[in-house]
């Protein structure tokens, strides 16, 4: 086959330096073949169907994990939460890996005593993450990321390390789901995450996004902007709230809502979520 090929653009070449017609049989084979001769290797062994089928199912498995360590969270991952407004998930991973938070970082974009002051319970939680050895960071945005220092001051959390996890569920610009501005409000939330996360990951580490399946979510078009920032699709798996104990789902207040007590709306979550997974492109 490799040699038939080497004749044929051989023979490519020769009628185009004479400029002679290509004969049919001459066509049908070079349309079967790639122009560039190092386009594609011949004795690269290829994947059947089967063969890529089982590969994605088990990589969906492993990103899927199991009843002891949901979506593969385990104790000896370094895991970057983003925007975990009550802190509860950071807390439900803690207590997953044996009340060991030493590799947990969780953030939020708002004052510690802002949010002690709107989410009930809050500082009792930060208190319990940070008593397991947990970090909790506050006033960190997704455009914050993509700074140098800030990067470094949240790998020092984790002894200075790169993230295996950089994890972001239910991202909410807080400027409602109707119309076509918070649409785009919240596509620019999601691209300055996704962009700006890559640089506290490892070339393993993954970028999480969890996000209700239905609209308007679905509009927020996740795998297009994560294709945009460089990243590379990895798998999709759905998200229960049950399998993490504790985790409270807590909506992103508006700007009316900034000064009252903000109680979790477990109603927001109680459709078909999806956890989204991306990595670096090889």
């Amino acid at each position: 086959m490799a040699k038939k090929g080497r004749e044929a653009r051989i023979m490519r070449t020769i009628t185009k330096i004479r400029g002679e017609k290509m004969s049919l049989a001459l066509q049908k084979r070079a349309l079967a073949r790639p122009n560039d001769a190092s386009a594609l290797d011949e004795d690269a062994p290829k994947k059947s169907s089967w063969r890529r089928r089982k590969d994605r199912a088990k990589v969906r498995a492993e990103a899927r994990g199991d009843a002891d360590a949901p979506h593969g969270y385990h104790g000896g991952a370094r895991v970057l939460l983003i925007g975990d407004g009550n802190m509860t998930f950071a807390l439900a991973l803690t207590t997953l890996f044996g009340g060991d938070g030493s590799g947990v970082v969780a953030t939020t974009d708002v004052a510690r005593r802002d949010a002690g002051r709107a989410l009930a319970g809050h500082e009792d939680v930060c208190e319990a993450i940070e008593a397991c050895g947990g970090a909790v960071v506050h006033e960190i945005t997704c455009d914050d990321l993509g700074d140098d220092g800030v990067r470094a001051a949240l790998r020092a959390r984790v002894g200075g390390k790169a993230f295996d996890r950089v994890v972001f569920n239910f991202p909410d610009a807080g400027c409602g789901r109707v119309g076509a501005l918070s649409v785009k409000a919240q596509r620019t939330l999601l691209a300055s995450f996704l962009t700006n996360a890559q640089g506290l990951i490892g070339m393993n580490g993954e970028i999480r996004v969890t996000l209700r399946a239905d609209a308007p979510w679905s509009t927020w078009n996740v795998e297009g902007l994560a294709m945009k920032a460089g990243l590379a699709f990895k798998a999709s798996v759905e998200f229960d709230a049950d399998e993490f104990p504790g985790y409270e789902y807590c909506h992103t207040p508006g700007e009316d809502e900034r000064e009252e007590e903000i109680t979790p709306r477990m109603e927001d979550i109680e459709g078909e979520c999806v956890t989204y997974v991306f990595v670096r492109k090889a």
